[in-house]
């Protein structure tokens, strides 16, 4: 009798490690997550969805929270259901997160898990995350891709489908030197062997948007001087070879660790910022000089990042090191004005408040579907006359916006709203309080206020370290945003 009962014990706890390690999930065997929000915490995305879809608030956090839950049904689903899941989206129309399975049913159980299964359906595809992501990888290594790459290869997973993207800028500056005929057959030949599930298309470079010490009594986007650490969303003054000033935004805070640039921070914001800049006059922000002027950078979307060093070791202590909370987004809004509707909601007051960034999410994790926040600085002198004017029109004002992913490739597409002097600055979550990535353009060259069919560009921050670090691997330094409460 005590012999039966060592065996069903080992029994036991054999079956038990067995399902710890990833066995054939059971609705008995995924235990119930769920991510609970704070609706202060994400107003902004809120009044987005309430204004744009025409939901009660309630139904807002629902979604938030779907969208907060759904991180985690797509690291659960990519671990144990790795040979059917194809990956997923949020229908905001419908209010529901679609999963794709090549066999829906094998993910019931995690479905079930979550707290309303009725807000998520399956679609049926024919190729898994697994299988696509192989393809695209196979692809890549044989066009090459890269920061100097013709073509680069994305999964699309509301389509089920890799996409080879060209960037027909980046060949025409290698055809003047005779270098892209190699490439492009390359490419023609990878995709050929992909059986169908790769097609070609060509990328839209993104419009570049780039353009005395005020006091307001607290941090704003474009004064902000005295008033805590640099953070994302504050105006970065860059001095042009002709004399004039052009204005971009600060993205995130970065530190490098190890090899040559030990423990040093960096605040990152748009490469094609610094075009026709050699003259090495200090960027400012508010009259102050905070940065050297150019940094490690590159400027060919989407790789279009700078990340810039402080001007000196006062200007270091003084903006990052002698301050705590270094992992901060700025959230501005203010009421009047004609840009203030929908997408720039405020409360009774205009208001600055600092957005904690708790982590940075690779591209993969993006979907859409997504809400979305970004804050800019771009600004005209006639609603800031003690600025610089960074060519954004009358009637455009600096703050916070959100919106939704409206796709991902080689970047992030967004129905935000953006104008010249937002460049660089943060793109984040607030149902995470994730960094994603920095404005590098639009597809409209519009001016002034808002308009309806806004469609932005955002390089992902996973592109934009990942390249720092290999650039400087030799120095055996790596790069990351800024996420603990300290940095």
């Amino acid at each position: 009798m005590r012999r039966a009962r060592k065996l069903g014990a080992l029994a036991a706890s054999v079956l038990a490690a067995t399902m710890a390690l990833g066995s054939p999930a059971t609705a008995e065997t995924v235990q119930s997550f769920h991510t609970s929000l704070d609706p202060a915490s994400v107003r902004e995305s809120m009044r987005y969805l309430v204004e744009n879809y025409q939901v009660s608030e309630q139904e807002a956090l629902r979604r938030l929270e779907l969208q907060a839950d759904s991180l985690r049904l797509d690291e659960l689903l990519r671990r144990d259901r790795g040979a059917e899941y194809g990956g997923m989206w949020l229908d905001q129309d419908k209010g529901q997160l679609v999963v794709a399975m090549t066999k829906p049913s094998a993910a019931e159980p995690y479905l079930k898990a979550m707290p309303a299964r009725s807000a998520v359906r399956t679609q049926q595809v024919q190729h898994s995350l697994q299988q696509l992501t192989a393809a695209k990888d196979r692809v890549a290594a044989k066009v090459g891709a890269g920061p100097e790459a013709v073509y680069l290869p994305s999964v699309s997973e509301s389509e089920n489908r890799v996409v080879l993207w060209e960037r027909d800028w980046v060949a025409q500056e290698k055809a003047a030197m005779r270098a892209a005929a190699a490439e492009t057959n390359a490419a023609h030949q990878a995709a050929a062997a992909e059986s169908g599930m790769v097609v070609s298309r060509v990328l839209k470079n993104p419009n570049a948007l780039s353009t005395a010490n005020v006091d307001l009594g607290f941090c704003h986007p474009l004064y902000c001087t005295n008033y805590g650490p640099m953070r994302g969303g504050l105006r970065l003054d860059m001095k042009r070879d002709n004399g004039t000033w052009g204005g971009c935004t600060s993205g995130f805070n970065l530190r490098s660790t190890g090899g040559g640039f030990p423990g040093r921070g960096w605040v990152l914001t748009a490469g094609h910022c610094m075009r026709t800049k050699t003259n090495n006059t200090p960027t400012q922000h508010n009259g102050n000089d905070v940065l050297q002027q150019h940094g490690i950078e590159k400027s060919s979307y989407p790789y279009d990042y700078a990340a810039l060093p402080y001007v000196n070791d006062a200007a270091a202590t003084q903006w990052l090191e002698g301050q705590t909370g270094r992992n901060r987004v700025l959230k501005y809004c203010r009421n009047g004005g004609m840009d203030s509707n929908g997408d720039t909601p405020c409360g009774a007051q205009a208001t600055s408040v600092d957005e904690y960034i708790t982590s940075a999410r690779k591209l993969a994790d993006i979907k859409a579907g997504y809400v979305v926040c970004a804050s800019g600085t771009a600004s005209s002198a006639v609603n800031y006359p003690d600025s610089v004017d960074s060519g954004a029109g009358a009637g455009y004002l600096v703050g916070t916006r959100c919106g939704r992913v409206l796709s991902t490739d080689v970047g992030i597409n967004t129905d935000l709203c953006a104008r010249p002097g937002d460049s660089g600055g943060p793109l984040f979550s607030q149902a995470d309080h994730a960094a994603l990535g920095i404005l590098v353009g639009n597809q409209q060259s519009r001016s002034g206020p808002c308009q309806a069919g806004e469609l932005n560009n955002y390089a992902p921050i996973e592109t934009i370290t990942t390249d720092l670090s290999e650039r400087i691997a030799s120095q055996g330094s790596t790069f990351a945003v800024i996420t603990t409460p300290n940095g």
